[in-house]
C-alpha cells in the first residue's frame, strides 16, 4: 500500500512520492506540501525574516 500525506496547504492527500516536506528548525513534526503547492509556500516562506530556519527535503524523502 502506497503510504500517503496530506498537503498542509491545500488539505488533499496525495502519494508521498509527490510530497515534499519542509523541515523547522527546533521542531520535531514535519510539514508536507505537494508538488502544486510547494512554489507558492517557498516563495512566500522566502519572504519572512526567519525563513532561514525552514529546511526543503526531498521530494518523496520519508524523513
Amino acid at each position: 500500500m502506497t503510504e500517503r500525506k496530506m498537503c498542509v496547504y491545500c488539505g488533499k492527500w496525495y502519494s508521498l512520492a509527490l510530497m515534499t516536506p519542509l523541515h523547522q528548525q527546533g521542531k520535531d513534526y514535519v510539514d508536507w506540501y505537494c508538488e502544486r503547492c510547494q512554489p507558492a509556500v517557498q516563495s512566500n516562506l522566502l519572504k519572512l525574516p526567519y525563513s532561514h530556519l525552514f529546511k526543503w527535503g526531498e521530494k518523496g524523502q520519508n524523513k
